[in-house]
């Protein structure tokens, strides 16, 4: 079991990074409030689309490790094992996102966040108040450890819900019965 989440885990991972990385390339010439909002959007869909690989990852162990059955409990297991890789690994690339590939992005975030309270229609007032709170928050967002950690606890968070979703559909208690005409 421990080698197939490390496969699938990787896989997971592997897409899920790449995905970043060909947004990242595409959207940062012109970043800004708008693009970010689309990445978001990207982002959490490309967290889902890698994250099946939990789901391709139960059934082949079902199938051809365990002759067709796995408990529930089994296949959450796995599936919690394959997010937490894949968590790791795209954990492991935000922290590298944010230091090494583009350092200056948490600071492009903080001024569109700023951007967005000061033109939210609400009064002077409560803008005011809304930036004075946001500019305490703001240095948690210069923390490329706390980026990572955020980023991870995200993906391993979709992965847990994919994995009892998964768990749910693809437990069997009776093998497969093979079709022997």
């Amino acid at each position: 079991m421990g080698k197939k989440i490390l496969l699938y885990g990787s896989v997971s991972g592997g897409i899920l990074t790449a995905l970043f990385v060909l947004s990242h390339i595409f959207f940062m010439k012109n970043f800004s409030a708008e693009m970010w909002e689309t990445g978001e959007i990207i982002g959490y869909s490309s967290m889902i689309i890698a994250l099946t690989a939990i789901f391709f990852g139960v059934k082949t162990y079902r199938d051809k490790v365990l002759g067709g059955k796995i408990t529930f409990n089994k296949a959450f297991t796995l599936g919690a094992g394959i997010s937490a890789i894949a968590s790791v690994i795209f954990g492991i690339y935000v922290y590298f996102l944010y230091t090494a590939i583009a350092p200056d992005l948490s600071g492009k975030m903080i001024e569109i966040y700023r951007e967005k309270i000061k033109t939210s229609g609400q009064t002077q007032e409560v803008i005011n108040r809304q930036l004075e709170e946001f500019d305490k928050e703001a240095p948690m967002w210069n923390n490329p450890v706390l980026q990572s950690f955020v980023m991870l606890i995200t993906v391993f968070f979709i992965g847990i819900i994919i994995s009892l979703i998964t768990a749910v559909i693809l437990k069997k208690k009776i093998p497969l019965i093979e079709n022997t005409v």
